[in-house]
């Protein structure tokens, strides 16, 4: 081979570098896209809490919060405070648990639903994707007026 000239052959150590970068960047985009999916997902679960809190708000004449959500494996907790004005027709324990933790529930996981590409179901399931199942729960503190 003449000098200038570039041989035919390539060798085993850049085919071993080139599969290791290739390796590595995969690694890295599955990684990312994991936690791109738990911060679109947390983000979802709290628009569809402060959805719910608004309907509740407009029907019942009660006002909430959303205090904070945490995460973990899986199971995002939304904790809420509720401010309560009791009326005589309405009982709160079967209200605090048929229609607030209900609604919240079925809210945060429709919209969490949307946020991964899913479509709505007709009840609240827990969300499965490739990397996780998400399932909501929600902790409610009372305040009466």
């Amino acid at each position: 081979m003449r000098r200038g000239q570039i041989g035919g052959q390539s060798s085993a150590e850049f085919l071993a570098l080139a599969a290791g970068i290739l390796l590595t960047a995969t690694s890295l985009l599955y990684i990312g896209l994991e936690n791109n999916e738990l911060s679109s997902v947390l983000q979802a679960a709290r628009d569809g809490a402060e959805e719910a809190i608004a309907t509740i708000e407009l029907s019942y004449g009660c006002p909430a919060n959303v205090e904070n959500l945490r995460y973990n494996e899986g199971k995002i907790t939304i904790s809420l405070t509720l401010i309560f004005s009791p009326q005589d027709e309405i009982n709160w324990t079967e209200f605090k648990e048929n229609v607030v933790k209900k609604m919240v529930r079925e809210y945060a996981l429709n919209c969490i639903r949307n946020a991964v590409g899913g479509q709505e179901a007709p009840t609240a399931v827990p969300v499965k994707t490739i990397f996780h199942t998400y399932d909501v729960s929600v902790d409610l503190r009372e305040v009466f007026r």
